[in-house]
């Protein structure tokens, strides 16, 4: 017997509103850059941790690097995540495994109360929706940039970093952008 799956059928899991936020304001907020180990992804985030100490009041910036883009953050990192920051920004999708990687990074850790983000490119957004959308939170803020992101050279992912940092603050925030 042969059964088919109907991928635009409802979840089958509950699904929860993302109701997470932070106050852009309050100083010292600790936020916590996700790599996922895709090519170029840790270069992205420090990138995008040098934006947002430009538009934060005195952040705490840390980087937590894995070296597999093809599966979740392991526990022990999580915890760790979970445990320092008060904002994360998981990255990056540019493939389809590290779509899904860097999406369930920032759920696992919104499911865990920290406001989070997912940096992916334009090419894998509705991918990052489908994946949001299969583990029960949709509304989990993801963040465009321009496809392809790895591979362009550092000054051109510093651009791109720059040009998507008020996006990122404001996803953070709760606003939709």
């Amino acid at each position: 017997m042969i059964t088919i799956y109907d991928p635009k059928a409802e979840p089958g899991v509950p699904v929860d509103d993302y109701t997470l936020a932070i106050d852009p304001r309050r100083s010292g907020l600790t936020i916590g850059l996700i790599s996922n180990g895709f090519p170029d992804a840790t270069n992205l985030l420090e990138a995008v941790g040098r934006g947002l100490q430009l538009r934060l009041d005195q952040p705490i910036v840390k980087l937590f690097a894995r070296n597999d883009a093809t599966v979740t953050i392991a526990t022990e990192m999580l915890e760790e995540v979970v445990g320092q920051c008060d904002a994360v920004v998981s990255a990056m999708g540019q493939c389809g495994s590290c779509t899904s990687s860097a999406v369930r990074d920032a759920v696992l850790c919104s499911r865990r109360g920290v406001a989070s983000v997912a940096l992916m490119t334009e090419k894998f957004y509705e991918s990052g929706q489908f994946v949001a959308r299969s583990v029960g939170l949709p509304d989990v803020p993801r963040v465009q940039l321009p496809h392809p992101t790895a591979g362009t050279g550092h000054d051109r992912i510093a651009e791109i970093a720059d040009s998507v940092a008020d996006s990122i603050v404001a996803r953070l925030s709760g606003i939709h952008v």
